[in-house]
């Protein structure tokens, strides 16, 4: 974690602030679903990560998000987002929030998929560690299968049958672990998923890069807050923040 606060009065907090309070929610990645999943992680790892919960061999229950980056209709293609919540004892907020879309060329660089069965997700910018740098990815285990790109009829699909992703390391052929989506949860008000709060002190990124990430969500909570303010001072209920993920 950085000691400093991002700066909130720039321009990258200012368009993210204003374009989230206008959606009700997160700037972007509106459209999504939350399911519980099995995470199991399935050996021992390559590379040693110094993180119980990726390195521990074991099965646990998360909390996953699969979401739509424009947030455009229907099964469109889009820039889908695939959000795992991890307990994890040695980040500050107990939880490690890892972030994967669909990516293109270059590696970095977010694409948009056909569907949640078709696309390599990935962490996009490497996270620095110990072994070097290193991007987590992750595909469906049954990448032969069409998958739709609309998170709800992929929450249909989970209700009758579950949806596995293998994850693991880029340059690495070793899988780090399985995720297993079972349960679809109904809409409701969640704690959004925020790398920047919930990391663990081995994984770090590369400072320009967080000094922009940070401010941009830094400026979608302030939105997302304001939001909720207006809604209250109204004498409304707050809406449902659906908002989860977000590729800043």
């Amino acid at each position: 974690m950085t000691s400093s606060s991002p700066d909130q009065s720039g321009p990258v907090p200012s368009l993210f602030r204003r374009v989230a309070a206008l959606r009700g929610g997160r700037a972007v990645h509106t459209r999504g679903r939350f399911f519980h999943a099995a995470f199991r992680v399935l050996g021992r790892t390559d590379p040693y990560l110094g993180i119980p919960v990726l390195d521990e061999p074991g099965e646990r229950e998360v909390l996953v998000r699969l979401s739509k980056g424009a947030s455009l209709p229907g099964a469109l293609p889009d820039v889908l987002g695939l959000a795992v919540r991890l307990p994890c004892d040695q980040a500050p907020g107990g939880d490690l929030d890892l972030l994967l879309a669909t990516m293109g060329w270059p590696r970095w660089l977010p694409f948009p998929s056909a569907g949640f069965g078709s696309g390599v997700f990935s962490t996009l910018i490497p996270y620095r560690h110990a072994a070097g740098r290193i991007r987590f990815l992750a595909v469906a285990a049954d990448r032969g299968r069409a998958r739709s790109a609309d998170p709800d009829e992929i929450a249909e699909s989970v209700a009758a049958a579950p949806l596995d992703f293998v994850l693991g390391v880029e340059g690495y052929r070793r899988p780090l672990a399985r995720l297993s989506l079972h349960t679809v949860l109904p809409d409701g008000e969640f704690a959004a998923f925020d790398p920047m709060l919930n990391r663990h002190p081995a994984l770090s990124l590369p400072r320009p890069f967080l000094r922009v990430r940070e401010a941009a969500y830094a400026g979608s909570r302030r939105g997302r807050a304001r939001t909720r303010e207006r809604a209250g001072a109204a004498g409304a209920d707050p809406r449902p923040d659906r908002s989860g993920l977000t590729i800043a």
